[in-house]
């Protein structure tokens, strides 16, 4: 494509604007690939303005070794216990409260330990469980999923969202200088649409969470309250018969008594129950669908496996919401995709070898 004022050759995105003469350009992209576009440069300019923040000298150097990891897990911990203040909400459940905190706890007694630093002998013998390849990764997965779930205006909210970006960019950089990160030799046909279709209703699933699928009873709950009280006066005499004049008299104060006051309120998809395994199942999809080196060495069961399991998840709680219904027309698409990508025999495309570099 050529510039229309100075008849330059214009790169493939060369945005809104003629890189040689700085004049603008029409776009000749559809709505979609222009709304595509801008939300690749946005996450772009979000991406490196983490990474200068966490790249900081200033902040890595107080932090025992430097280590974000430690970071990450010190705000996980917090956003687990802070919610056991009587004013503060967010707390995510006992048991999952017990397995963050737990995990969150192991993380940190490890990058404390590599930072050269002692631990106690009891934790000494338990940090070996967060040296696993694979703790990191699945603890990382948990803490998106839970700021996700609690995604909102608060402080609980704000720790777990920074907790999901910083260790959520441990990852990233981990995964940038693995071999899982370069591209398929010869991808397969229909890899380019397995992809698109996955991300799309994974993405669609993790919408539908935010709408109404429900709704709930809940009382209120009180031991009085300030109100008026309505006394009927009548006038008598000084014998004590009526004149005939009465009136009302208002008198505003306190009514104690025990009143119970219910209350119907609508329920997310995010407070269904199951639902951080079914967050934790459509970052697994996703993963797998964004990168053909994770999927050549997943078991080929896996993704069936967790797409009929959500769509089981789904339908359980179909309703007359929009909420169930997004989510279905979501995990559908993922179904039809990976149906299709078993069914398909895997070819030389596909590489064996997850560890060579493409």
């Amino acid at each position: 494509m050529l510039c229309s004022h100075c008849g330059q050759p214009l790169p493939q995105a060369h945005g809104t604007a003629c890189p040689h003469c700085g004049r603008n350009v029409p776009s000749t992209n559809s709505v979609v690939e222009d709304a595509a576009d801008t939300a690749r440069r946005t996450a772009d300019a979000a991406g490196r303005a983490v990474q200068s923040l966490l790249e900081d000298p200033r902040l890595r150097e107080r932090l025992p070794g430097g280590s974000l990891p430690l970071l990450g897990s010190g705000l996980v911990a917090a956003a687990v216990l802070l919610p056991m203040l009587p004013f503060l909400g967010g707390t995510i459940g006992l048991a999952w409260s017990t397995v963050m905190l737990a995990g969150s706890v192991l993380l940190g007694a490890r990058e404390w330990r590599a930072a050269g630093r002692p631990l106690p002998p009891f934790l000494e013998r338990a940090v070996s469980m967060a040296a696993h390849p694979a703790f990191l990764p699945l603890f990382t997965g948990l803490t998106l999923t839970f700021a996700f779930l609690t995604l909102s205006v608060g402080l609980v909210p704000l720790l777990w969202l920074t907790a999901a970006i910083v260790l959520g960019y441990v990852q990233w950089r981990v995964f940038q200088a693995s071999p899982a990160s370069a591209p398929e030799l010869r991808p397969h046909p229909g890899a380019a649409r397995f992809k698109r279709v996955v991300l799309v209703g994974t993405a669609v699933c993790a919408a539908s969470l935010l709408f109404n699928w429900g709704s709930g009873v809940g009382s209120w709950f009180s031991l009085g309250s300030y109100g008026y009280e309505v006394n009927h006066v009548t006038e008598v005499d000084a014998t004590g018969r009526p004149t005939g004049h009465s009136w009302n008299e208002w008198n505003y104060g306190w009514r104690p008594g025990f009143t119970m006051t219910p209350y119907v309120y609508g329920t997310s998809g995010r407070s269904r129950t199951g639902a951080p395994l079914a967050v934790m199942a459509l970052l697994a999809l996703a993963l797998v669908g964004a990168l053909p080196r994770v999927r050549a060495v997943v078991p080929p069961l896996l993704p069936p496996i967790l797409a009929g399991l959500l769509t089981v998840w789904g339908l359980s709680g179909l309703s007359s919401r929009l909420g169930p219904w997004l989510f279905l027309v979501g995990v559908l698409a993922v179904d039809v995709a990976v149906a299709r990508e078993f069914l398909q025999p895997r070819g030389p495309g596909t590489p064996a070898d997850p560890g060579t570099p493409g």
